[in-house]
C-alpha cells in the first residue's frame, strides 16, 4: 500500500495529463505527415533529408540536454521543449519551403531531444531501487504515449482532408494547455538528485566510470534498433502506397498501430523479455521482410506488417528498460540522453543514405537490405557481448 500512495502521487498525475496532452498535440498530424510533405511539394527524397534534420538536432542537444537536466531543473526543461515544438508546429502550418521545413524539423529535433531527458527521468530516479515501480512507470507512461497517440493520430488523418495545415493550430493550443498544467499545478522543485557538486566535467566522470559495462552493450543494441525504427516509422505510409492502399485508410491503421502498441505493452508487463532479444531481433527482421515482399497482395502485407509490431514494440520497451535500470540514478539523464545522441547518429546517417540510394534502387530494395544489416549487426552485437565487454 505504501508503494501505490508513492507511486499515484499528484504530480504524477499531473504530469501524465499534461504529457498526454504534448503527445496529443505532437501526434495529431502523424498519421499524414508524409502525405502533408507530399502535398506541400516534397519528394521521397526531400523528406528523407528534411526528417535528418530533427536526427541532427537530437544528435546535436539530446546529451547537452540530458546533462543541463542533471545540473539544473528536469521542469524547466520539460517546459523549453514544448515552447519548442510549438515554433516548429507554427513554421510547418506556415511554409511549402523546403528550407523552412528543414528548419522546423531541426527545431522539432531540439524539442524532443530536450523532453525526453526531462520529467520522465525525474520519476524514474524516484523508483529506480524499486524495480517494479520503475517498470509499472514505464508501462503507464508508455500507455499513456499510445493512447493519446491512438486518439490525436487518429482525429489528425481524419480532419486533415477538411482543415489541412490548420491542424497545426490545434496542436499549438493544447500545447500551451500542457505548458500550463505544468507552470501551475506541478508542485515539486523536479529535482530528485540535487547535487551541489554536479557539472559538466564531473558527469562526463560519472559516465566513464560505470562499472557495469552491460549498458553500453544495451545502448549499442539500441542504436542499431534505430535502422528498423526509422525505416518503419519514417516510410510506412510509403510502403501502404506500394502495397496499394489507399492513403485515407491510413487514420484506420495508425489507430491500429497503436491498439497493438498497448497490447504489447500488456505482454511487456507480464513477461520477461531479457533473455528473448535474439528472438525478437530474428522475428521483427523476417516478418518485415516477409511484408516488404508480398507487398503485391495487399492482405498478405498487412497481416505481416500487424504480426511485425507486435516483437518490435516489445523489443523497443525492453532496450529501454535495461538501459534505465543498469543507470547510475544521479546522471540517469544524461545515459539515457547519450543513448538517445547515439542512437541519433545511426538514424541520420541512414535517413541520408536512404535519400541517397532512392535515386539509385527502389525503396523495396534498400528497406530489405536495411533490415538484414539491422538483423546482422544486432545478433553479432548480442552474441560477442562478452568479448565487447572487455573492449569497453
Amino acid at each position: 500500500m505504501i508503494q501505490i500512495k508513492k507511486f499515484h502521487s499528484n504530480d504524477l498525475v499531473t504530469y501524465f495529463i499534461s504529457f498526454f496532452l504534448y503527445n496529443f498535440a505532437r501526434v495529431l498530424p502523424h498519421a499524414v505527415l508524409t502525405v502533408i510533405l507530399l502535398d506541400k511539394g516534397m519528394s521521397i527524397g526531400n523528406i528523407a533529408f528534411i526528417q535528418s534534420f530533427f536526427m541532427i538536432a537530437v544528435l546535436l542537444f539530446e546529451f547537452p540536454s540530458g546533462i543541463l537536466t542533471d545540473i539544473w531543473s528536469e521542469k524547466n526543461i520539460y517546459l523549453i521543449a514544448l515552447f519548442l515544438l510549438a515554433i516548429s508546429y507554427f513554421l510547418i502550418m506556415i511554409s511549402h519551403s523546403f528550407l523552412i521545413l528543414c528548419l522546423s524539423w531541426f527545431i522539432y529535433g531540439i524539442s524532443s531531444a530536450s523532453i525526453s531527458g526531462s520529467l520522465e527521468t525525474y520519476f524514474l530516479k524516484k523508483y529506480q531501487n524499486n524495480e517494479y515501480l520503475m517498470k509499472k512507470f514505464n508501462i503507464n507512461l508508455n500507455n499513456i504515449n499510445l493512447i493519446s497517440g491512438l486518439i490525436g493520430g487518429g482525429i489528425g488523418s481524419f480532419i486533415y482532408a477538411y482543415i489541412e495545415d490548420a491542424l497545426y493550430v490545434i496542436s499549438i493550443l493544447f500545447i500551451i494547455v500542457s505548458a500550463i498544467l505544468i507552470i501551475f499545478f506541478f508542485r515539486s522543485n523536479s529535482k530528485i538528485h540535487s547535487q551541489n557538486n554536479m557539472n559538466f566535467k564531473n558527469i562526463i566522470t560519472e559516465l566513464k566510470n560505470i562499472n557495469d559495462k552491460q549498458i553500453y552493450i544495451d545502448i549499442l543494441l539500441f542504436a542499431i534498433f534505430q535502422i528498423i525504427a526509422q525505416l518503419f516509422f519514417q516510410f510506412w505510409q510509403v510502403m501502404f502506397l506500394s502495397a496499394g492502399i489507399n492513403k485515407k485508410q491510413f487514420g484506420i491503421f495508425y489507430i491500429i498501430f497503436q491498439l497493438i502498441a498497448l497490447f504489447s505493452n500488456f505482454v511487456f508487463g507480464r513477461i520477461t523479455f531479457k533473455k528473448l532479444k535474439p528472438f525478437l531481433i530474428i522475428f521483427i527482421s523476417v516478418l518485415l521482410i516477409l511484408g516488404i515482399y508480398f507487398d503485391h497482395v495487399s492482405w498478405v502485407f498487412v497481416i505481416l506488417i500487424l504480426l511485425f509490431l507486435l516483437p518490435f514494440n516489445i523489443y523497443s520497451n525492453q532496450l529501454f528498460l535495461d538501459i534505465q535500470k543498469q543507470s547510475p540514478s544521479h546522471i540517469l539523464a544524461s545515459v539515457m540522453s547519450f543513448a538517445g545522441t547515439i542512437g541519433s547518429i545511426v538514424s541520420m546517417i541512414f535517413l541520408w543514405v536512404i535519400g541517397v540510394l532512392d535515386h539509385f534502387q527502389s525503396f523495396d530494395v534498400v528497406a530489405i537490405e536495411s533490415i538484414m544489416l539491422f538483423m546482422v549487426l544486432s545478433l553479432i552485437i548480442y552474441y560477442l557481448k562478452k568479448f565487447i565487454s572487455v573492449i569497453l
